[in-house]
């Protein structure tokens, strides 16, 4: 099948954090017949373990090289498209599509201010860092021509602590997507024990040490459960793993709590686990500012569309894409709450779910196929733009 090739060029410009997403839309943008071409830094700014003294001479001296790399092909290119997690590099895509006249598309994914600063305690709050990075994110929600995000609700509340108003004219919406093809398998609590898994980055924004404290008073009031923990590779991923085993054996937990490492989405093998294995998937319980305004979780998404019976907190953003009522089961982000909650699902009282119901809707909001189009009319957008100037 031949592609017919579209008049303008896309030049993807940063470093691919959000693989998942990242790998989609190269595919998507090459499948269409759109001219790409790619600007990586991280090609250039990391380097190997062991190298020579020259090979580390020449990467020293030619770590700036992709902006030069980004001068070169915006002068050939149309639009350049910010990549997800990217808005690092938002200064430099801006000074040279001034040059150039390119439009700017960028896909922020986080507020690099609202993550690094404000919630994991990265960067200083006031210092000259965190005051460099205000000036970025605000840059990338003012200064581009469109904006692709995963939620309205989550770009309000951005707004807000950024101090800026956005222009919705530019703001175009395309959520999370998953493709599985696998469904739950497993009978409820069929061997009489309630498996509950949970899967993420270890992160206090998730709510980790609310679901200990849930286990630690589900295991007094005697229920048989096991819950398996599957951490995500991530930043300081290793000191968080030795923390939370430590806290599993302080807590006496070690028996009905298991920190895992070995199964992942990115291979299938936890998905896999997940649908033969998983009685109830918890979600998202941090009871923070962050978490109280966030987007709708991954790992609610993912489970969802499973169809795993699935218990996540309660908060604002879930309405724009579900009704928290009758979608899923919630509670309030405490282990208190989650545990009283867990209680009822397993004596049989808890609100009554369709779960193939949800998990349909689930793959229609949540899929690739959304995406694709909310990047077609955004690309669109910039050759009607183009042809007007």
């Amino acid at each position: 099948m031949s592609i017919f090739k579209k008049k303008i060029k896309v030049l993807l410009y940063g470093n691919v954090h959000g693989a998942y997403r990242c790998e989609n839309l190269i595919k998507f943008l090459l499948d269409s017949g759109y001219y790409v071409s790619f600007v990586y830094p991280d090609f250039y700014l990391q380097g190997r373990g062991r190298q020579t003294f020259f090979a580390q001479f020449i990467r020293k001296v030619f770590s700036k090289f992709y902006l030069i790399e980004l001068f070169v092909k915006a002068a050939l290119t149309d639009v350049i498209y910010v990549l997800p997690m990217s808005a690092n590099f938002i200064q430099s895509a801006l000074w040279v599509s001034k040059i150039f006249k390119n439009k700017v598309v960028i896909e922020p994914y986080i507020s690099m201010y609202d993550t690094y600063v404000r919630n994991k305690d990265d960067i200083q709050e006031g210092s000259k860092a965190a005051k460099e990075i205000l000036k970025k994110d605000i840059l990338a929600f003012t200064k581009t021509d469109y904006i692709i995000h995963l939620s309205a609700y989550e770009l309000a509340y951005w707004a807000k602590v950024l101090d800026v108003e956005l222009d919705q004219n530019k703001v175009f919406i395309a959520p999370l997507f998953t493709e599985s093809r696998l469904s739950l398998k497993r009978q409820f609590m069929g061997d009489g024990i309630l498996n509950i898994c949970w899967w993420g980055t270890i992160l206090p924004l998730h709510g980790v040490d609310n679901i200990l404290q849930a286990m630690k008073i589900l295991k007094e009031k005697e229920i048989p459960f096991t819950c398996n923990l599957f951490g995500a590779y991530g930043s300081g991923y290793a000191e968080r793993f030795h923390a939370y085993e430590k806290k599993i054996k302080q807590e006496e937990l070690s028996d009905r709590v298991f920190l895992r490492k070995d199964l992942k989405f990115s291979d299938g093998s936890l998905p896999k686990y997940l649908v033969e294995n998983c009685d109830l998937a918890l979600g998202v319980f941090g009871n923070n500012e962050r978490a109280r305004n966030s987007a709708t979780p991954n790992k609610l998404v993912e489970s969802l569309a499973m169809g795993i019976p699935t218990l996540n907190m309660n908060f604002p953003g879930l309405k724009e894409f579900f009704d928290p009522e009758v979608d899923f089961w919630t509670c309030e982000p405490t282990g208190e709450s989650i545990a009283q909650t867990i209680l009822t699902i397993v004596n049989g009282t808890a609100p009554p779910v369709d779960w193939e119901q949800t998990r349909l809707k689930a793959l229609n909001t949540f899929s690739l196929t959304r995406y694709q189009e909310v990047v077609t009319k955004v690309l669109d957008k910039v050759e009607d733009d183009l042809q007007r100037e």
